[in-house]
C-alpha cells in the first residue's frame, strides 16, 4: 500500500515538475517578448549623469542636466517605454552598465570622443529609438555617423554657430585684451580662447546637424537655427520638463527681501553678469539696500589657492567692475543650489534677471515663471518666445543696463505689477511645462520618427528589389 502510494505520489511529482518548467519557460518567454518587442525601447544619449548616477559608477560628480533628471523620472513609468541613458566619463576602456530605479546605464569607455563605442551599447539594448541630447558632442556626433539603421532625434540644446557669435556679451575687443591674464595665456583659456573653442565645436554642430534627419526643439530660435544649417531637417516642438519642486512653490509679494535681484549664473561673458552689475549700480541711486544674489562659487574667496592668484580674465573683469561701483557688499554669491534649494530661494527674490546675450529658452526662466517670481530678461533667443513683454514681464536689449535698471524699478515700486506678472507668468509656464503633456508630446514624437523611418526602409527595399 505504501508503495502504490509513493509511486502515485512519486508520478504526480513528475507531472508538476515537467509543466512548471514548460510555465517558467513560458512566463520567460513573455517577458522577454513584452520587453523586446511590445515596448517601446528609448536610448538617451546625454553629454553626463547627474550626481546620483555618477557615484552609482563611482565616478566624480557632475553637474546635473535638470531636464534630463525630471522627464527620465517621468518617461520611464509611461505606457509602454524601457528608457535607457548613456553618457561618457568612463575612466576604462570598457563599457559599464549599471540599473536603478527601472532605467538602464551605460557608461561609455574613456576613448569614446575619439573612437565609435556605440555597437556595444546598440546591440546590448536594441533601441527602437535613439534621443542624442545636444548637438555640440563628439559622442553624439560619432552616434550620428555611425548609426544608419535607427532613428535618431537630435535634441537641440544652444546651437553654438549662433552662439559663438555673441560669445564676448557685449564687451568691446580692446578690454578683453586688457583683461587677459597670465593664465589665461600660458593655459589657452579666457574669453579669446573660449570663443575659439565655441567655432570648433560649431563646426562639429554643423557637421552633426548635416547627418540628422529629425530634431526636436522648444522654441522659433532654435528652429530657424537649425533648419538654416539643414534646411532637410524634420522639426518637432518639444518644452522642455521642469523639476519637481518649480510646480509646487508659489512666490508671493508678501515674503520676499525688498529690492533682491537674483541671477542663476555668471562664470562667462555670454551670460552677461557684467552689465547686471552696472544696472545694480543705478538701483542703489534710489534703492540703497538694493541686493544681486549670485548662484555659483564666490569670486570674491575662491577656494583654491590657484585662483585666488591667477583669476581668469573675466572673473578680473567682474571685479573690476565691482571695485568701480564699490558693489562689494551688495553682492552675495550662494554657491551650488538644488532644485529644492533653488526653488526655496527664489520665492524670496522680489526679481530675476535672464541676463544672457544669447540663449534658446533657458530653464532658468521656465523655473521662475512656474514660480511666478517676476523675471525680467534679455530679447533674444528663445526669451521672447517665453515671456510676453508688458504682460509676463519685461523684455529688454542685453547690452542696455539702463533699460534693466529701469524696469527692474518698475517692479520694485509696484507689488501691484508684480502681483499681476506673477500670475500671468505662472499660468502660461504651467501650460507650457504640463508634464502629461509633454510626455505624450515626446511619444508621439518616438512614434512619428520610428513610423517613418520603418516606411523609408521599406521604400529604399523595394527600390532595390526593382
Amino acid at each position: 500500500m505504501c508503495s502504490r502510494a509513493y509511486k502515485i505520489c512519486y508520478y504526480i511529482y513528475n507531472i508538476i515538475d515537467k509543466y512548471a518548467q514548460w510555465c517558467i519557460i513560458m512566463i520567460k518567454g513573455f517577458f522577454f517578448f513584452y520587453e523586446r518587442v511590445l515596448l517601446m525601447r528609448v536610448l538617451w544619449s546625454v553629454n553626463c549623469f547627474n550626481p546620483e548616477i555618477c557615484r552609482l559608477f563611482g565616478i566624480p560628480a557632475q553637474h546635473a542636466i535638470s531636464w534630463i533628471e525630471a522627464m527620465s523620472k517621468e518617461l520611464k513609468n509611461y505606457k509602454d517605454v524601457a528608457l535607457a541613458v548613456a553618457a561618457p566619463g568612463g575612466q576604462s576602456k570598457a563599457l559599464q552598465k549599471k540599473e536603478s530605479d527601472g532605467i538602464t546605464y551605460y557608461l561609455l569607455p574613456c576613448d569614446c570622443l575619439k573612437n565609435n563605442r556605440w555597437d556595444e551599447v546598440l546591440s546590448d539594448f536594441r533601441p527602437d529609438v535613439i534621443h542624442a541630447y545636444g548637438s555640440e558632442m563628439a559622442h553624439n556626433y560619432l552616434l550620428l555617423k555611425n548609426c544608419a539603421d535607427i532613428p535618431v532625434v537630435v535634441s537641440l540644446q544652444g546651437i553654438l554657430t549662433q552662439y559663438e557669435r555673441h560669445y564676448y556679451g557685449g564687451i568691446d575687443t580692446s578690454v578683453i585684451r586688457k583683461f587677459t591674464t597670465i593664465r589665461d595665456i600660458l593655459r589657452g583659456t579666457g574669453i579669446f580662447a573660449g570663443r575659439k573653442e565655441f567655432r570648433r565645436m560649431a563646426a562639429r554642430e554643423r557637421e552633426l546637424l548635416s547627418l540628422a534627419k529629425f530634431a526636436e526643439g522648444r522654441s522659433t530660435w532654435d528652429k530657424v537655427s537649425a533648419l538654416d544649417i539643414n534646411p532637410n531637417l524634420e522639426y518637432f516642438y518639444c518644452p522642455r520638463m521642469i523639476r519637481a519642486p518649480f510646480y509646487e512653490k508659489i512666490w508671493s509679494v508678501n515674503n520676499i527681501k525688498r529690492h533682491s535681484i537674483f541671477v542663476h549664473q555668471g562664470n562667462y561673458p555670454i551670460k552677461g553678469l557684467h552689465f547686471v552689475l552696472e544696472a545694480l549700480y543705478k538701483l542703489k541711486a534710489k534703492y540703497p539696500d538694493a541686493r544681486l544674489y549670485v548662484a555659483g562659487n564666490d569670486i570674491f574667496t575662491p577656494k583654491s589657492a590657484k585662483d585666488r592668484l591667477f583669476p581668469s580674465g573675466y572673473i578680473k573683469y567682474i571685479n573690476s567692475i565691482i571695485e568701480k561701483y564699490k558693489l562689494r557688499e551688495s553682492i552675495t554669491f550662494t554657491g551650488f543650489l538644488d532644485a529644492e534649494k533653488l526653488s526655496s530661494f527664489l520665492l524670496e527674490m522680489n526679481a530675476v534677471v535672464i541676463p544672457s546675450s544669447i540663449e534658446n529658452a533657458p530653464n532658468s526662466l521656465a523655473e521662475a515663471m512656474l514660480e511666478g517670481v517676476p523675471c525680467a530678461a534679455s530679447f533674444v533667443g528663445g526669451d521672447m518666445d517665453m515671456l510676453r513683454h508688458g504682460e509676463e514681464g519685461f523684455l529688454y536689449c542685453f547690452n542696455e543696463p539702463n533699460m534693466l535698471a529701469e524696469y527692474l524699478s518698475q517692479i520694485f515700486d509696484s507689488d501691484g505689477l508684480a502681483s499681476f506678472f506673477s500670475d500671468k507668468a505662472r499660468s502660461t509656464a504651467l501650460l507650457r511645462h504640463d508634464k502629461e503633456k509633454l510626455k505624450e508630446t515626446l511619444f508621439c514624437i518616438y512614434n512619428s520618427v520610428i513610423s517613418e523611418s520603418k516606411t523609408d526602409a521599406s521604400r529604399e527595399k523595394t527600390k532595390v528589389l526593382q
